[in-house]
């Protein structure tokens, strides 16, 4: 082999040495960048409770339809409350907690007053004004919906005074029975 042919091959190989001890060949590169956007948050609400102002009589008792001024044992009275409510979501399920009694408190304390107070729920939309029961389920398919609370107080006639136990006697007169508050809660669930 000629001299200068060594010559040059022992060049490009020092040559290949440095590069690669100096750092590695140059290519080219390109980045792009993609903007992810966002997303949001769809929401679960309920209004508090609109109710009637006054308490009615309720249907097949007498006075059917008319304001309660004074109750008396034997009377069935009934009024009701609405509340809105709020669901939007792709894929919003929320459970419904409706109780179907209410406690009451009486004043004064103490007397033989005995009622019970029951609470139905209907909610508008398609079926409209279908029966919504404790436990049922709601979608975004109802948002914009009214719950309608229907509570019916029964106050059942007394027992005479020697009754054991007495119920609803004397001693109920001129009484105020308040109810509590009734709370409707809406809880999401897994779809």
């Amino acid at each position: 082999m000629k001299r200068s042919t060594k010559g040059a091959l022992a060049a490009s190989a020092a040559g290949i040495l440095l590069l690669g001890g100096a750092g590695s060949l140059a290519f080219w590169t390109a980045d792009g960048d993609a903007n992810g956007g966002s997303i949001t948050a769809g929401t679960l609400t309920l209004t508090d409770g609109t109710c009637d102002a006054a308490w009615t009589y309720a249907a097949g008792s007498a006075g059917a339809g008319n304001t309660v001024a004074l109750f008396v044992p034997g009377d069935v009275v009934t009024k009701q409350c609405t509340f809105t409510v709020g669901a939007t979501g792709d894929n919003l399920t929320a459970e419904v907690d409706a109780p179907a009694s209410v406690e009451y408190t009486s004043a004064p304390t103490g007397t033989s007053l005995s009622l019970t107070a029951a609470s139905t729920f209907a909610i508008t939309g398609d079926p409209a004004g279908r029966a919504l029961l404790d436990g049922d389920t709601i979608t975004s398919a109802d948002g914009g919906e009214t719950i309608t609370a229907t509570f019916q107080v029964t106050i059942p006639f007394g027992t005479d005074e020697t009754g054991a136990p007495i119920i609803n006697g004397n001693d109920t007169q001129g009484i105020t029975a308040t109810l509590d508050a009734l709370t409707v809660t809406l809880t999401q669930v897994q779809s």
